[in-house]
């Protein structure tokens, strides 16, 4: 049922509820569209992305990003492998890992799911103005950085961020001020 806007006294636990609120639907609304890009539901989507956002990724640093266990990681990656989407190549400095690349259908298959995640978050902040969109954007990239735990986080965090568009990456500038380069980091 709609209920028409109270104009009643802001409290702590209701602003904190409308923004969980807020949060969890256009979170639930972004894995719906990005899995139904997906070969398959789960963290297919989120590997995909990550991988397209940081190419060479361990078995260890992707299961940390798409938040599975080594075993459950390496079963996804024999999947996503056996589609072609994905390869393993051998990392440059430690021969029993093995690095993490998109092929090139892995590449057209991350698009899509990119794009699907962009278009529902486009979608869901469509109602504020280009100066709500800011302020909340400043806003969101201030708790971000004050959340980030370290390396191992950032890629739990981006893991469906497309990267090209975030060109300024509050995540990276915060490892950076803290000494850690996230592009210099091999993730093994």
């Amino acid at each position: 049922m709609l209920r028409a806007h109270k104009d009643v006294a802001m409290d702590g636990t209701r602003d904190r509820n409308i923004f969980g609120a807020f949060a969890l639907m256009i979170s639930d609304d972004i894995v719906r569209a990005s899995s139904s890009r997906a070969p398959e539901d789960g963290p297919a989507a989120s590997a995909l992305a990550l991988l397209a956002h940081k190419p060479g990724l361990s078995i260890r640093m992707l299961a940390v990003g798409v938040g599975l266990s080594h075993a459950g990681t390496v079963r996804l990656v024999d999947r996503l492998g056996a589609e072609g989407l994905i390869e393993r190549r051998e990392h440059s400095t430690d021969g029993r890992t093995r690095s993490l690349y998109l092929t090139s259908v892995g590449k057209v298959a991350s698009d899509e799911v990119l794009a699907a995640r962009d278009q529902v978050i486009a979608e869901g902040l469509s109602i504020l103005s280009p100066e709500e969109l800011k302020i909340l954007c400043d806003i969101a990239e201030r708790v971000l950085r004050d959340r980030l735990e370290n390396l191992e986080h950032s890629y739990r965090i981006c893991r469906l961020c497309c990267y090209d568009g975030c060109t300024n990456c509050p995540i990276d500038a915060e490892l950076y001020e803290r000494g850690v380069d996230r592009e210099k980091s091999d993730g093994a």
